[in-house]
């Protein structure tokens, strides 16, 4: 169950987008979020006085939890969305058919794409357009630049080539079978990248896939990074972590240890928190470095 709310995460946050935009109801800007980097982008905007509901995902920050809900992220509740009479919802292209339904129906729905790390400057952009609100939208745009222009530079003091990492968003729990990696075009390549480091499936021209044990030693990575969306960690979780993927032989990065885990809840969330995902891999690159001047 966990491994299947990952990949649902994934689909949508690294999911192909379309940037289809639907036109204005009315002027009052009542919207409603029909996903948590939406709903976090509304409120970094202190624009939360228009958001009117939520998706059941939608937790961050706490207090979008006492914002009305509407359902799940990918079957919201129809019925309840037009008893709240929004303006327009904004959502992403997992929410494309939706969009399409609803537009029968009279609602429209804007989205945005969120591929690329660049998209997620983009959306910030749209909605505050939307939102009327550009100059707040410009300057947590500023904020977030500078965030990670910090940890870009910590990142390039560090004495390393980029270290090719096998990016993994999904296993079969227990065991090193049905491994899902990150790919290309997505804004956890581009970060990563960004940051010094190099994605080992980078050539994939799909932004996740699921890979055998063959394709990965043919790229040996020099570290695997998991994540573990909102996942609770401790460091006994950790050691039987190790176990497991020492378990694939022939693999160097398990066998020198070479296992990150990243379990908040902003990992797998392209919005105004992408500069801690950035800070978490300047430390990853930190430790990397470290434990390679030792093997």
């Amino acid at each position: 169950m966990k491994n299947l709310f990952i990949l649902t995460v994934a689909l949508l946050f690294i999911g192909q987008c379309t940037g289809k935009v639907g036109a204005k109801r009315g002027a009052a800007r009542q919207v409603i979020s029909l996903s948590p980097n939406i709903t976090e982008i509304i409120y970094a905007l202190h624009q939360q006085s228009h958001l009117l509901a939520v998706t059941d995902f939608c937790d961050y920050p706490p207090s979008a939890r006492t914002k009305p809900h509407i359902g799940g992220l990918l079957n919201p509740n129809i019925e309840r969305i037009f008893a709240l009479d929004p303006n327009f919802l904004i959502g992403t292209a997992a929410h494309s058919e939706l969009a399409e339904q609803l537009l029968h129906e009279g609602l429209h729905t804007k989205i945005v794409n969120n591929d690329e790390l660049s998209d997620v400057f983009a959306s910030i952009d749209s909605i505050g357009k939307w939102l009327d609100c550009p100059a707040s939208a410009d300057s947590l745009k500023r904020q977030m630049k500078d965030s990670l222009a910090y940890y870009q530079r910590l990142s390039r003091s560090l004495k390393l080539k980029p270290p090719g990492a096998m990016l993994v968003i999904g296993r079969q729990p227990g065991s090193i079978r049905n491994i899902t990696v990150v790919g290309s075009n997505n804004f956890i390549t581009s970060l990563w990248e960004e940051m010094g480091g190099r994605n080992a499936f980078n050539d994939l021209t799909v932004r996740y896939a699921q890979v055998g044990h063959e394709a990965i030693l043919a790229r040996q990575p020099d570290l695997i990074i998991e994540f573990r969306f909102k996942e609770p960690w401790d460091r006994q979780k950790n050691e039987h972590n190790i176990l497991e993927w020492q378990h694939f032989s022939g693999l160097r990065a398990a066998f020198n240890k070479q296992l990150y885990v990243l379990t908040a809840d902003y990992t797998l969330i392209p919005g105004p928190r992408v500069y801690l995902l950035a800070r978490d891999f300047y430390r990853i690159l930190e430790k990397y470095e470290e434990r390679s001047e030792k093997n």
